[in-house]
């Protein structure tokens, strides 16, 4: 159940890597959202990326002193889609194919809204911004199968609110939501100490979409799930239901998508499928 780290919707494939070099004393301009941006190859003359474009592209991550991820020559496809103003997908946008440049983003918003990370990773915290140097290598037009799959994903998107209303008003379900719009309800209390950050955690579980369907589960490889409490390596609903259990309890957690994989694809899940955990916290280990 820990989170794959995506750039973008269906494609589940994290963008590879070309290190540019880059001064740092260079002056960034900035469009109207905020995003500071530098170009140092550009082709006026060629095809722009358009929205829903899908690109091909070259890149590196990176504070201004080293570099955080890199994977050479590779390419990897994904969707132009912008998930908030100022993104790096907005960036792109700015693009043409064979352009080359480099985009400043916030920290804090690449971790929590685009890669929908609860907490920044500790390779970049304590770093206020990240520099994408990013080379664009090719680009195609949305492919019929692909719209198909990205007006289904909008659709769901637009109904959630009310599939998980069904689901509460169908199954007798009082308890009111947390402020995220978390579920929790509580099956036995649990005996021991209550969960907290730091802790490493041992449980049992079973995620299912709303209609019962089974996605994953521990029990199918008698393998409880150990994971620490509060380093970002679970999806946020998990990191918030956990701490509201004890040791032997058991809950029932109801997931809207902003806490689960949100506009992601995972095998089973669908982007914006809220979804449903029964979660036993077998034990707290020292």
């Amino acid at each position: 159940m820990k989170k794959i780290f995506v750039i973008k919707h269906f494609l589940g494939i994290f963008i590879a890597i070309m290190l540019f070099s880059c001064n740092n004393q260079e002056k960034f301009e900035q469009t109207a959202s905020g995003l500071e941006y530098k170009f140092h190859v550009k082709h006026d003359t060629a095809r722009q990326v358009k929205l829903f474009d899908i690109v091909e592209v070259r890149m590196n991550y990176r504070t201004k002193d080293s570099v955080l991820f890199a994977s050479g020559n590779s390419t990897v496809p994904f969707q132009i889609d912008p998930i908030y103003e100022g993104d790096l997908l907005e960036g792109i946008m700015l693009m043409h194919q064979g352009d080359s440049a480099t985009f400043v983003i916030n920290t804090k918003d690449f971790f929590n809204k685009m890669m929908q990370s609860p907490e920044v990773p500790d390779y970049a915290s304590g770093e206020d911004k990240i520099y994408f140097d990013l080379k664009v290598m090719k680009i195609t037009s949305e492919t019929p199968d692909v719209k198909a799959r990205r007006l289904e994903a909008t659709e769901r998107k637009s109904s959630e609110k009310q599939a998980i209303a069904d689901y509460i008003s169908q199954n007798n379900i009082e308890v009111a939501p947390t402020e995220s719009g978390l579920y929790f309800i509580s099956v036995r209390e649990g005996s021991g100490p209550r969960a907290r950050a730091g802790d490493t955690v041992k449980v049992n579980y079973t995620g299912s979409l709303l209609d019962g369907t089974i996605y994953s589960s521990t029990y199918d490889h008698q393998m409880p799930l150990t994971f620490v409490v509060g380093n970002g390596e679970m999806l946020a609903g998990w990191e918030e239901a956990i701490l509201l259990m004890k040791q032997g309890g058991k809950a029932k957690w109801i997931v809207p998508s902003s806490l689960a994989f949100g506009s992601y694809e995972r095998e089973g899940v669908k982007p914006y499928s809220p979804l449903v955990f029964d979660v036993e916290l077998i034990e707290i280990v020292d």
